[in-house]
């Protein structure tokens, strides 16, 4: 950017830290350009550097009251740029992270969750195979729903009886008396 550039950038930027709300567009016309290239090469993604490029004009608009009137605009407005650019950068690094630690690994506390998982579907079916094949038959029917050979209150009945002999059968093969 040139020296009159700088000096008509500083200008509009006490124009708009005064409250001249006109004074934004060509405000943004001269920093959009620099700010882009900064996060661009910050970045090294086009699409991050549109979003940090945006967050910083906005922070721009807003802090414009702040903008201390005897230092040069351009360098105040590439710092926010530049900020944006690690606040984004850190964001997407501890997203990246999280969704790394959300991956179960096989060592991991869901891998002790899954063997448990599996031993007591393994004493079910166990306790399962004491039972006879008309309870095995009900529970069935009641669980997968699937049709039964008896419907209604007959086959309620015969659900809470094979459910009874499952709870004694099970606690019987596994101590739990």
């Amino acid at each position: 950017m040139n020296v009159r550039l700088d000096s008509e950038l500083d200008a509009l930027m006490a124009r708009l830290a005064d409250g001249d709300r006109g004074a934004f567009t060509r405000v943004f016309e001269l920093l959009w350009e620099p700010i882009q290239t900064l996060c661009r090469n910050l970045l090294k993604n086009e699409a991050d550097a549109a979003d940090a490029g945006q967050d910083a004009m906005h922070k721009i608009l807003e802090r414009a009251s702040d903008f201390d009137r005897t230092r040069p605009a351009m360098p105040w407005a590439l710092a926010i740029a530049g900020w944006e650019c690690r606040t984004l950068a850190r964001r997407r690094e501890r997203r990246r992270e999280e969704d790394e630690a959300s991956i179960p690994s096989q060592a991991g506390p869901h891998a002790e969750e899954v063997f448990l998982q599996r031993d007591l579907t393994a004493a079910a079916m166990a306790a399962l195979g004491e039972l006879s094949d008309v309870d095995r038959e009900v529970l069935v029917a009641t669980f997968w729903d699937e049709a039964a050979s008896v419907s209604g209150p007959t086959l309620r009945k015969r659900r809470e009886r094979a459910l009874d002999r499952l709870r004694k059968t099970f606690r019987s093969l596994y101590g739990l008396d």
